[in-house]
């Protein structure tokens, strides 16, 4: 939650610390206990520090909403979300978000405030 706080706040390199924290627990053995079982709930953070963090997604007005970032120690990164049956796949690097959907039928998605109708099948990348 915390990673995700930062990000939307635009204090980037302290969300980059955070996600670190999450997703490098059981890695690292910080707690010296991983021989007891991973920590289910932080390997959940550490996809919700990715997806909610650095990418801003949300649901706003009844559509997938993102205000993407990438922490500069990151060339790109890429997660792929179930909305309404319809699987939605984001790709962020420095310059571009690139957004396509599986299914049957269009998209709207808000990248930046601004709405963007995504052909299902075809992929729309919008520069940042």
């Amino acid at each position: 939650m915390h990673a995700i706080q930062a990000a939307k706040l635009g204090r980037m390199e302290q969300a980059y610390t955070f996600y670190l924290r999450t997703s490098r627990l059981d890695l690292d053995d910080y707690n010296k206990e991983v021989e007891e079982g991973c920590h289910i709930t932080s390997m959940a953070g550490t996809w919700m520090s990715i997806v909610e963090g650095f990418a801003g997604f949300r649901i706003k007005n009844d559509k997938p909403s993102l205000n993407p970032r990438i922490p500069e120690q990151w060339g790109a990164y890429r997660f792929k979300v179930n909305f309404r049956g319809q699987i939605l796949t984001v790709a962020i690097d420095a310059k571009t978000c690139s957004l396509s959907v599986a299914g049957d039928s269009a998209m709207d998605v808000t990248v930046n405030g601004t709405d963007y109708s995504l052909s299902a099948g075809e992929t729309t990348t919008i520069n940042l």
